[in-house]
């Protein structure tokens, strides 16, 4: 049983490094790249794209504060609730909290 563990486990090992061989390698993010996804595919094929999401990708080149990088364009829901919740009026957030002042 030990013996057949192990050889299971190589066999897992050997073809797991065999698919990260044939993967395309990342471009670095650069102004000439700027607005693209990656995979480069995603660009011409939507349904592709669409299929990718739910793994955090494709993710698109962008520039934030003089740098260049790669950021997944989809956000989870705890961000969503944190943005909501910052841009609330003060007066909404204190209703939220319980310490309404009107009597």
């Amino acid at each position: 049983m030990m013996v057949f563990s192990r050889c299971t486990l190589l066999l897992f090992l050997a073809a797991g490094f065999g698919v990260a061989a044939d993967a395309p390698a990342k471009p670095v993010c650069t102004a000439d790249n700027a607005g693209q996804l990656w995979p480069d595919e995603a660009n011409d094929n939507a349904k592709f794209a669409a299929a990718l999401r739910p793994y955090g990708y494709p993710e698109i080149c962008t520039l934030k504060m003089g740098v260049f990088s790669w950021k997944s364009p989809t956000v989870s829901l705890d961000q969503l609730r944190k943005a909501a919740f910052k841009k609330r009026p003060i007066s909404m957030k204190a209703n939220a909290a319980g310490t309404d002042t009107k009597p």
